[in-house]
């Protein structure tokens, strides 16, 4: 069954935009459809970030714009039930967060605009050509990490760090992407990548148990399967003490050694910002796709001082030091 979900502290936040932008209200409600794979905490992350981004350029629930909010729960066909619902309900815009989610939209209709958003690589996941005026109905923001600076950051924290473990799922577009681009910077700095695959969440504690004999430490990308059974994966990392890293940041808080990159409500309000230009009237082919670091290149490093000592990698001080945020 599809259903429609907020968080009380979303639609606070609604409201207080309602309240906050009276005169920049648009005259005509709009209605858009927003969905998701799966939830885990980035990606309700890019969906605040969304909402709220849209809320500050005028667009506030209850006063001009309607959101239908779908959770796939982690099944390709309920996704694609999602996608026709929308298209049936022809609502105005569709914001699809991760690349399963932005497939299955795209291949509903070329002529809702579809903004995505938390696409590790959209031109390998065929929703665009180019970057740069797309063209078509779809347009979005990449959640790519900054592969080359994370490894410089990873190195730092585990010295002498030459073979890199790298959990996922071959299913994914997104990081089959993700591995091309980390075996070309990792080539570059003298690291071998040990490739592991978990195509189903029940594999993701074998593979990881299956790499920590093999590496100095495991990094675990933008992966909505192996992801959602990150703690089984710091735990082992723990266990045996392999420090275990992550593409992105809110993995650090919940227990990976350390990440570089943008937060997710960050990347959000960049889709959030585009689909606001879309409802006001810009043509989406117009609209540039982004990589969402390039965008806001100011990156944040965050760290986990604890995890680190538990997975036998202190972290040093002059990286606690430069650290955007240090959790204990």
């Amino acid at each position: 069954m599809l259903r429609s979900r907020f968080s009380a502290a979303v639609w606070g936040s609604l409201i207080a935009g309602a309240l906050a932008l009276p005169g920049a209200a648009h005259a005509q409600t709009k209605k858009i459809g927003i969905s998701t794979i799966v939830e885990v905490p980035q990606l309700v992350e890019t969906r605040d970030g969304i909402i709220a981004a849209l809320a500050d350029r005028g667009f506030v629930v209850g006063k001009n714009l309607t959101i239908d909010y779908q959770n796939a729960n982690g099944n390709a066909p309920t996704q694609q039930q999602i996608a026709r619902k929308f298209v049936g309900d022809g609502v105005d815009l569709v914001v699809a967060i991760t690349t399963p989610t932005a497939q299955a939209m795209v291949s509903a209709t070329k002529d809702i605009p579809i903004v995505f958003a938390s696409v590790t690589d959209p031109l390998k996941a065929k929703l665009i050509d180019r970057f740069e005026k797309p063209g078509g109905n779809v347009t979005g923001v990449s959640d790519a990490a900054p592969i080359a600076e994370q490894l410089v950051l990873f190195s730092k924290i585990k010295p002498g760090l030459k073979r890199l473990g790298f959990l996922y799922n071959p299913g994914l577009d997104s990081s089959k992407a993700t591995l091309d681009w980390i075996k070309e910077a990792a080539a570059k700095v003298g690291i071998i990548i040990v490739e592991v695959a978990a195509p189903t969440s029940n594999e993701v504690v074998p593979a990881a148990r299956k790499l920590v004999s093999q590496v100095d430490a495991i990094y675990v990308p933008n992966d909505t399967t192996v992801v959602a059974s990150l703690e089984a994966v710091i735990k082992i990392g723990e266990e045996t003490r392999t420090p275990i890293f992550s593409g992105e940041t809110r993995g650090v808080e919940r227990g990976t050694v350390a990440s570089m990159g943008l937060n997710y409500t960050e990347i959000g309000r960049i889709a959030g910002d585009m689909s606001a230009d879309v409802l006001g009237g810009k043509k989406i082919g117009e609209v540039d796709a982004v990589i969402a670091y390039k965008a806001k290149p100011k990156f944040v490093v965050v760290v986990n001082e604890g995890a680190g000592a538990r997975m036998g990698t202190p972290v040093p001080a002059e990286v606690l030091a430069a650290a955007t945020r240090v959790v204990k």
